[in-house]
């Protein structure tokens, strides 16, 4: 393993047994991080920025986390501890269906979130208790382990493609009315042109359109379903 790669962090304790007491912790220097990337963006985040933050050096932050990777590595296991891993008897389907609920929700509160979950698999305590706790949902289920792992990857993946795609319409479209009323009409004069027959029958008898929530409550239902598990009935 490269002495670089961030979850190197999660190899060293957090408090040596010898010298000073630390001044700072990794939750107070996580905490400043998210506080950064919640408000102006993940490129927002830098040592000296964070190290500003919590009210220390620049240089004295390199004790806690030796790169900006580390940095970034230590923010996304700390989001992670917002899910709910408390035991619940529903089935298997309408738990990671839950799970994947809950994912959606903390992209939104960390917009950053998403695109870093599709290219840097965490690996600190909160992330591996999630995965723990997604894998015994499936526990019971006849599926080979890498096939959970894969089954779990994947809906996080989905989930964070498409909280990007709400991220991107409501920026692209704009958050006001006007917004969404264009595209209403740009659709409608795709549907006139009679140039798009499928599209047209698709969208025919869509009197009002799905809230987000609906949308992504199939969407994970039908890949639940397509990757061996039941359909997860009665999770609308």
């Amino acid at each position: 393993m490269p002495a670089h790669d961030p979850i190197d962090v999660w190899r060293r304790p957090e408090r040596s047994v010898v010298g000073p007491k630390p001044e700072h912790s990794r939750a107070g220097i996580a905490a400043a991080a998210i506080d950064i990337a919640d408000r102006d963006g993940l490129t927002a985040v830098s040592i000296r920025r964070v190290a500003a933050g919590i009210g220390a050096g620049a240089a004295s932050l390199y004790r806690y986390v030796k790169s900006h990777d580390e940095l970034i590595e230590l923010i996304v296991d700390t989001v992670s501890g917002e899910y709910d891993l408390a035991p619940s008897k529903e089935t298997p389907p309408i738990q990671l269906l839950n799970l994947a609920r809950q994912g959606r929700v903390i992209m939104h509160r960390h917009p950053w979130l998403a695109p870093l979950l599709l290219t840097r698999p965490a690996m600190g305590p909160n992330s591996l208790r999630y995965l723990e706790q997604a894998l015994s949902v499936l526990e019971a289920v006849d599926m080979p382990g890498p096939a959970k792992l894969q089954t779990v990857a994947m809906m996080t993946a989905i989930t964070s493609a498409f909280v990007q795609n709400e991220l991107a319409s409501v920026h692209s479209s704009g958050a006001g009315l006007g917004g969404a009323n264009a595209r209403l009409q740009y659709l409608s004069d795709v549907v006139l042109s009679g140039n798009y027959p499928l599209l047209a029958a698709a969208l025919t008898g869509q009197h009002e359109p799905e809230k987000p929530e609906h949308v992504f409550t199939a969407v994970i239902t039908n890949y639940l379903a397509g990757a061996g598990l039941p359909a997860a009935a009665g999770s609308a």
